[in-house]
């Protein structure tokens, strides 16, 4: 019950439902997509537009351009015989100068100035259209004296006089203002079509600028426009300062609104044509495409809405389902299961969970057999460790250091040394396989040895004899041991030894007067027999050798041969021999050379699994005290 709570507990509570976060990512991406779809476009409709005001305006500009180039030429080249027809001896113009001027009814008056050498300007004569006898810059010689100034300076002058909304006047220099005796001549222009193109209220408002800045031709109407109020030289000085034929920008009054503005070159003198429209008022059809979009945009966004709530909807049901059904499985109910009729990835999730909530099902069943059986093993383990004796012992003459290491909680191998009468014996074997059934194996081994260790005159080879029926009675030929059994006679050093089929234990000669070799490893092989259990009635010869004093006997179990690394490569016979020699070598104590194994062991094996059990030890025959 305790664990139950536990995991109830450790189940994350859902702050905000998947419901919700998929409604919002429905919603939300949407929106930002169409937002951002939005943006662009109407920015690129703007920029499309301010190109298409710009194109147009500057059409518009060089057409009137053209024209006032046009007016001009045709003025002048009218004008031009019929000041050639002054007559200078009388000082007035000529017949046929008058001729020409009646036959140009366009031109309603015309006045010759001419300069004298003290600075000095004399009327030499005019010609009227009778039409004009009444207009109002003829009778204002205040008028056409400057109008006579400011053609004097410039050398050409057109404008729109205020008097009239038909007239336009002319001014033209013959003669560079060098030559004292230059000519003047002042033209009242009817371009009342070519007037009415600037001064009318339209979209486009034009205007013909000199080279100073000043407007020549243009509406004096400009309220409710960006030139409203302006300083219009000051506005017009980018117009200019133009070098180029023809060209387009913004230009922002004081108020900080843009006026989209084009100009194009007259072509005589430094006359330009300028045209301006207010931004706001080009720009109205993206306003207009701005307001739809918005509305089609709210639109879009209340259908996604409504779509996104229908699909979170059937999208989640069934996930909610799941979730409160992993709950219950958290708490410990693993019968609940999720019903769903969908056909999609959900569908079979939920089918899935089913599957899944039976399969848990069925391991906790599992599991808690597996935790009884590892309780078991635990147990077995823990009986098995009593059977080993101490790491380290010494029986006079003879000390013993071991090592032992199972590859899983029960091992195969088993190792021992007691004291039988006046001998010590010394037992290692090896279970077939490990684990449990290998245990038994070995503690059958076990409990024979303490029943041989009783018996008076006992020898190896006997010992093997009982062990095998003991072994062979217990797993009934299933399970074999590989045993090897010695003894040591303390006083003289004889060892007598009887082997059923396990890998000779390695006699350590201690070398005089030379470095330790392999030839000083004498491995015990002079007698075998069957292993243990393999069959009833087996017996076994005993073999003997002499024990010197310093000898060592190494005794081990071939998982030391058959040793890997975490690459699967073994350690074999080779490099456990060239250890037991380093080991062996400068004179250690029997503690320091199984430590120096066991290091080696170590370092070889790194992070690889054992696949067999490890026993190592040694016994060492000393000087009598």
């Amino acid at each position: 019950m305790e664990q139950k709570g536990n995991v109830k507990s450790n189940v994350r509570r859902v702050r905000l439902s998947l419901r919700y976060k998929l409604l919002m990512i429905l919603t939300l991406i949407p929106l930002f997509v169409l937002g951002l779809y939005l943006k662009l476009a109407t920015g690129l409709f703007q920029e499309d537009k301010e190109a298409y005001v710009y194109d147009s305006s500057v059409a518009v500009a060089k057409s009137l351009a053209t024209q006032i180039r046009v007016e001009i030429e045709s003025y002048l080249s009218a004008v031009k015989p019929i000041v050639e027809g002054y007559d200078a001896m009388t000082q007035s113009m000529s017949a046929s100068s008058q001729d020409l001027f009646t036959r140009f009814p366009r031109l309603g008056a015309l006045i010759l100035y001419q300069a004298d050498i003290t600075g000095g300007t004399t009327k030499l004569g005019e010609l009227v259209n009778p039409s004009y006898r009444n207009d109002k810059l003829l009778s204002d010689p205040v008028a056409l004296d400057q109008y006579r100034l400011a053609v004097e300076t410039r050398g050409l002058l057109i404008s729109a006089d205020a008097r009239s909304e038909s007239s336009l006047v002319i001014g033209w220099r013959i003669g560079n203002l060098t030559d004292p005796t230059h000519l003047i001549v002042v033209g009242i222009y009817q371009a009342e079509t070519l007037i009415s193109t600037f001064t009318k209220a339209q979209m486009y408002r034009n205007f013909l600028l000199d080279e100073t800045g000043s407007v020549a031709l243009g509406s004096n109407q400009l309220k409710g426009t960006p030139l409203d109020g302006e300083d219009l030289k000051k506005f017009f000085s980018p117009v200019v300062k133009g070098k180029l034929p023809e060209s387009s920008f913004g230009i922002n009054n004081r108020k900080g609104e843009t006026a989209l503005v084009s100009y194009a070159m007259v072509g005589v003198g430094d006359l330009k044509v300028a045209s301006v429209v207010d931004r706001r008022q080009a720009l109205k059809a993206v306003d207009a495409l701005v307001a739809k979009s918005l509305l089609f945009f709210v639109a879009l966004f209340a259908f996604t809405v409504l779509a996104s709530v229908i699909a979170s909807i059937q999208l989640t049901s069934t996930l909610r389902d799941l979730y409160e059904a992993t709950r219950k499985i958290a708490s410990g109910k693993f019968d609940v299961r999720v019903r769903s009729n969908s056909n999609d990835e959900i569908g079979g999730l939920a089918d899935g969970f089913n599957v899944m909530a039976a399969e848990v099902s069925r391991l906790m069943s599992e599991t808690a057999e597996k935790a009884r059986m590892e309780s078991e093993l635990a147990t077995v383990r823990t009986v098995q460790e009593t059977l080993f004796p101490p790491s380290e012992n010494q029986f006079g003459r003879i000390q013993i250091v071991g090592h032992f290491e199972p590859a899983s909680e029960c091992g195969g191998d088993w190792w021992n040394y007691s004291r039988v009468g006046e001998k010590i014996f010394l037992w290692i074997g090896d279970a077939t396989g490990h684990g449990a059934p290998a245990a038994l194996i070995t503690s059958a081994a076990r409990s024979a040895a303490a029943i041989i260790e009783g018996l008076d005159g006992i020898t190896p080879g006997k010992a093997l004899e009982i062990m095998n029926r003991a072994i062979h009675e217990t797993s009934r030929g299933t399970i074999n041991m590989t045993f090897f059994l010695a003894s040591i006679d303390e006083k003289t050093g004889l060892l007598t030894y009887a082997n059923a089929s396990h890998d000779p234990p390695y006699l350590i000669r201690k070398p005089e007067g030379r470095q330790l070799s392999k030839k000083d490893l004498v491995p015990l092989m002079d007698v075998n027999g069957r292993r243990l259990g393999e069959k009833l009635g087996s017996t076994y010869e005993e073999a003997t050798v002499q024990l010197e004093p310093g000898d060592d006997i190494v005794f081990y179990t071939d998982g030391i041969i058959d040793l890997q690394d975490s690459s699967g490569n073994k350690w074999g016979e080779r490099t456990f021999i060239k250890n037991l020699i380093s080991a062996a070598t400068g004179g250690h104590d029997l503690p320091e050379k199984m430590s120096f194994l066991r290091r080696s062991i170590s370092q070889y094996r790194g992070d690889a699994v054992l696949l067999d059990d490890i026993t190592l030890f040694m016994a060492e025959y000393k000087e009598a005290g």
